[in-house]
């Protein structure tokens, strides 16, 4: 029978456990453990030591474990059989996570039913070294980062499905916003995790979380696109849906005139203009701006006359319907679309 004299680790770097391929040996042979190993005895399915890094002699005398492990009386080069795993105990850092499924969400700001998808990073290190063996290896042969992600894909993806549903919902963000915030989502779903990977002798060292996406082709992402461009539009220019309609108002009103024809219609046509010229004004004028009720001039704040016509601040037209003031010769009010007639003064 041969026995092996020196037993070290000749796997992969990148694996997280690697089996030595021979099980049997001898007291007196030498086990090398390198740094950030540890070194895992089983026999018949138990575990019957663990060492750490450096140069083991395996001998009953400093390694009593052994005892359990030698049935024939050879001295110090009695054979024994045992497998032996390396476990890799570096800081594995670049474990990539993913959703396996679309997760659907009510966006708690606009209401619509939106299927999410989330990506990211992880890094992990085993802490407990036969805990780890004995949950998640078992006897393979190796056993890799890649095993490692693939084996616990479904609980992440529950764990992180639960705590971007509960971040998003708690603080009513809209999911085009949440790149905004992945830093904060991926330390709640770190703390969700660490229980589970404790359970299997893992450490999580770090998650991240790299991207919160939806489909672009999906009908309720494009709806919500649309509705958010609509909503920055009008941002942009100061809009209300009550501007918005007066726009309309003066639209249909302009389109009647012009109907008419000759000199009423281009007098009217002037006076619209004049009208929209000073709604547009009043929605793009800077906060605290006034201006004169006579001729439309721009007025300081504490000035109480016009100093272009010289009228009393306050003073001039105002439509009899909402109170607004408007520009002398309009036909309509520029806040409501009120016909003026001749109820302006």
């Amino acid at each position: 029978m041969a026995l092996f004299q020196v037993l070290k680790f000749e796997g992969p770097a990148s694996v997280l456990v690697w089996k030595h391929p021979k099980t049997e040996m001898n007291t007196g042979s030498q086990l090398v453990v390198g740094p950030a190993q540890e070194a895992v005895f089983v026999r018949g399915g138990n575990i019957c030591d663990v060492l750490g890094p450096g140069t083991h002699t395996l001998d009953t005398s400093n390694i009593p474990i052994l005892s359990k492990l030698i049935s024939l009386p050879f001295g110090r080069k009695s054979p024994f059989t045992a497998e032996v795993f390396f476990i890799n105990r570096l800081d594995v850092l670049d474990v990539k996570w993913g959703t396996a499924r679309h997760i659907q969400l009510r966006d708690p700001v606009y209401q619509v039913a939106i299927p999410l998808r989330a990506f990211g990073r992880y890094g992990v290190r085993v802490e407990d070294s036969a805990r780890f063996l004995r949950r998640l290896t078992g006897g393979a042969r190796s056993f890799t980062s890649q095993d490692l992600a693939d084996y616990l894909r479904g609980v992440m993806s529950g764990r992180v499905e639960e705590e971007l549903s509960r971040y998003l919902l708690e603080h009513k963000i809209c999911f085009l916003e949440a790149s905004a915030h992945l830093t904060e989502i991926g330390d709640g779903v770190s703390r969700a995790l660490e229980p589970v990977f404790e359970e299997y002798g893992i450490r999580l060292v770090s998650f991240r979380v790299s991207s919160v996406n939806a489909p672009e082709g999906d009908p309720s992402v494009r709806k919500l696109r649309e509705v958010l461009d609509k909503r920055h539009e009008m941002d942009a220019l100061r809009f209300s849906y009550q501007q918005d309609r007066s726009f309309d108002v003066l639209e249909e009103a302009a389109q009647n005139l012009g109907i008419g024809g000759g000199a009423a219609g281009l007098g009217a046509g002037a006076a619209l203009g004049s009208a929209l010229s000073g709604m547009v004004r009043d929605m793009v004028q800077p906060a605290g701006q006034k201006y004169c009720g006579g001729c439309g001039a721009a007025m300081g704040m504490d000035d109480a006359f016009c100093s272009k016509c010289g009228k009393p601040a306050g003073g001039g037209a105002f439509c009899p319907k909402c109170g607004a003031a408007v520009q002398p010769g309009s036909l309509f009010c520029g806040k409501c679309g009120q016909a003026l007639g001749d109820t302006q003064s």
